[in-house]
Formats: structure tokens, sequence, C-alpha cells
């Protein structure tokens, strides 16, 4: 590499944050739909099931169906391309969702969404991992995830200020189009910023791989290596599945969650949900990180399943708390809380693949975790939250209960399964060293 290639340089550093604001654009155009989810509900008359079903289901679909082979080009062709070309076509998309009106249409281009951003973590990983060095790679990860929470910062925060201005307006007319309700015309705002950063993300130079990544790998090959590691695969993604799924059940539930049991509006909800997001998101992926590569540094190589276990059985009683008080501000106090435990399990999630995986087989591998990962936790999560309120509870003002059963549920399913992760990934890095 050139000094300005070099591992853990400040150009690496560069490369991280950039690819975060990537992160953070796809979490804008995957959340800013739960700003929106009462104003579509009335308008499109859908029930909650239906809901669940377009901000988790809908885009899942081909996200899995896509992941893979995005993934084996991220092993072979230009990543930096792959992710620009998928930022691209998740931005076509979100405008679509701008124009839809109807369930089957929104749908249809949620499906899209998930199709394109679908490129970026795959290929992003990959890049992550060859300008950094094993004791910076959590943090590194814990940079480009903290894009993530920032995403949904944005999404809430801006979205929300953009709904608000949308909404005393009526809505918005769209030249050759006609007229947009105000949720219509936020997804089409939430769409702009992508052609941006494409643009910059074509200053990322492509790394030179290492000899013994230039041979392509073959599918049998990733399986093989994983086959042989398969429990300490296994039990990785089931741990970073069950708390991915909280942490997206919650960022799609929570602004309606403060609309229903507290009377907030579509806005206000939104800030505030935003406001907490854009504090604690960062600092639960930045001690995530940190926590990881500290236990990492000190021998314990099992440490991505410790930190997983240790945040979410954390989550329990600060989950309880909020969907049970009826006090506003300690809600919020205790949502703020509940977001840090969360989000922190996520550096661990993804750097705790990088450190399973040798260098020319991770654009696959990764494409594998994060396809089974947003199979389950976006696929199923807020899904599950609707299909409880619907038909387990009855009740709208339920949405707490919901919240509440599916942590228990996937919290300490989550905390098992990564306490129990430990071992086999001693065991599967000691193979590889």
């Amino acid at each position: 590499m050139t000094d300005s290639l070099r591992k853990d340089s400040t150009y690496a550093w560069y490369v991280a944050v950039l690819l975060s604001v990537a992160h953070l654009i796809s979490f804008v155009d995957r959340f800013v739909m739960s700003l929106v989810l009462v104003p579509i509900k009335t308008e499109l008359l859908l029930s909650d099931t239906q809901l669940g079903l377009l901000h988790g289901t809908g885009f899942v679909i081909l996200y899995t169906v896509a992941a893979i082979p995005l993934g084996w080009m991220a092993d072979r062709a230009n990543r930096r391309n792959i992710i620009v070309a998928g930022i691209l076509v998740w931005s076509l998309a979100t405008a679509a969702c701008g124009l839809a009106n109807s369930f089957n249409s929104l749908f249809l281009a949620r499906i899209a969404v998930g199709f394109g951003e679908a490129a970026l973590v795959p290929a992003a990983m990959s890049l992550i991992a060859a300008y950094f060095t094993r004791s910076k790679l959590s943090r590194a990860v814990s940079t480009f995830t903290m894009g993530a929470s920032l995403g949904k910062s944005v999404a809430l925060i801006v979205g929300g200020m953009i709904l608000a201005w949308l909404t005393a307006r009526g809505g918005a007319m769209l030249p050759g189009w006609g007229h947009l309700s105000p949720w219509q015309g936020l997804f089409i705002a939430a769409a702009a910023p992508g052609v941006l950063v494409a643009l910059l993300l074509l200053t990322v130079r492509e790394p030179a791989r290492p000899v013994s990544a230039m041979a392509k790998p073959g599918l049998r090959e990733v399986f093989a290596h994983i086959g042989r590691h398969r429990a300490a695969y296994l039990l990785h993604t089931a741990a970073a599945a069950s708390a991915i799924l909280l942490v997206q059940s919650y960022a799609a539930w929570s602004p309606t969650f403060y609309i229903r049991n507290f009377g907030l509006a579509p806005a206000e909800a939104g800030y505030l949900v935003g406001m907490v997001v854009l504090v604690a998101g960062p600092v639960g992926h930045l001690t995530g990180g940190y926590l990881t590569d500290r236990l990492q540094g000190r021998g314990v190589t099992g440490a991505p399943g410790l930190v997983i276990a240790g945040m979410l059985l954390l989550s329990l009683p600060l989950a309880t708390l909020f969907c049970t008080t009826e006090n506003e501000t300690l809600s919020l106090l205790s949502y703020a809380l509940l977001n840090i435990t969360l989000t922190a399990a996520a550096p661990p999630g993804l750097s705790g693949i990088q450190l399973l995986t040798p260098e020319r087989l991770r654009g696959v591998t990764s494409a594998c975790f994060m396809a089974a990962v947003t199979f389950t936790a976006i696929g199923m999560g807020p899904a599950s939250i609707g299909i409880f309120t619907d038909r387990v509870f009855g009740d709208d003002k339920a949405l707490g209960s919901s919240l509440l059963l599916a942590t228990f549920i996937f919290g300490l399913l989550g905390a098992f399964v990564a306490w129990f992760s430990r071992a086999p990934a001693r065991a599967a890095m000691t193979a590889d060293a």
C-alpha cells in the first residue's frame, strides 16, 4: 500500500467516515417510514400488521436474495463502485415510495429499496477490514455502524421538520405528477441526498488485495469454511440477529408509541425520538466497539459474544421501564439508556464476523451474515410487533406491551446464544490464525 492506503492511516479513517455517511443515508431512506406510519395507515386504510410488513418484510425480500451475489461481487470487483451503484438504486426506490398510492405499490418500492441497500454492508465491511488492522477493526466498524443511529436520528428530526412544513402546506406539487400528500413528499425529499453521497464515494480508492486474496474464492470454498466452523457462525449470527431485531423493532415503532401513548403529533414524536437516538445511538456504537477492542486486546477472543450477551441482559430492566411508565420524561430517559445498550451490540456483531473470516472470504461471508440478520431482524422484528398488537393484545394502545414481550423473548434468547458462542469463536479464530 502507498502511504495514503496504509492500514490505520488518516486516509483509512476518512474512508471509514465516508462509508459511515453512506450508512447514514441508507438508514434515512430505510427508516423515514417510521415517522409516517400513522398517516400512511389513515390514508391507505392499513392494519398494524400491514405497516409491519411495509417497514420490515418488504424491505428484506430482495435484500436477502441479493446480498449473497453482491457479496460474491465484493470479493472480486471494485467495492467502491458496487456501493455507488447500490446508493443510486435505493435512492430512486425511495423516491418511488413517495409516488405510491396503495399498499401494493408501496410494498414493491420498499422491495427495491432493500435491493439497493443490499450492496452496502458486504462491500463496506470488506473495505474497512482491508484498511484496518485487527487492533483497530472494531472501532472502525463502530464508526461505520454509528451511521445507522445517526441516520435514524436524521430521518426523525430532519424528516419531522420537513413533514411539519409539508403538513402546514397541505402537501406538495410534483411537476409532471401532481399533488403529493405530506408523507409522499417526505419520501421524495429523503431520496435526494443519496446522489451527493454517491459522488463523494468516487474519491475512495480501492486498496490492493493481499496475494492470498487474489485467487477468487468460489461459493463452495466459502460455505466449506463456514461449515468447518458452523457452531461459531450459527451462534454468533443468532446472537447478533436477536440484538438487531430489537434495535429495528424499537426504531420502527417508537415514534408511533409516543403518538399513541402520550398523544404527540407525528412531527413532535419524531423530533423527540430522533434527539434521543442522535445522542444515545453514537454512544452505544462507540461503547460497543471500544469494549470489544479492549477485551480483544486483553486476549478475550470471545469478546464479541461477551459484549452482546451483557448488553442484551442490561436491556431487559430498561425496556420494562420504557414500556410501562406513564411519565413522558422518565420514558425518554429510559429509552435513551435502552438505545445505548441495544446499539452497543451492533459493532461486536459485525466485527465478530470479520474476526472469524479470512480476508479473501469476507465479502460473501459478510453478505451471508447480513442476509440472515436482516431477514430475521427487519423481516420479523417490526412485523412481529404489529402482529402482537393486532392478534395477541388486540389494542393499538398495547404497543408498549408488544415491544416488552419481544424484548424478553429475543433478549433472553440472544444473551443465551451469545454467551455460548464464545468457545466456538475462540476455536475458529485459533484454527485460522
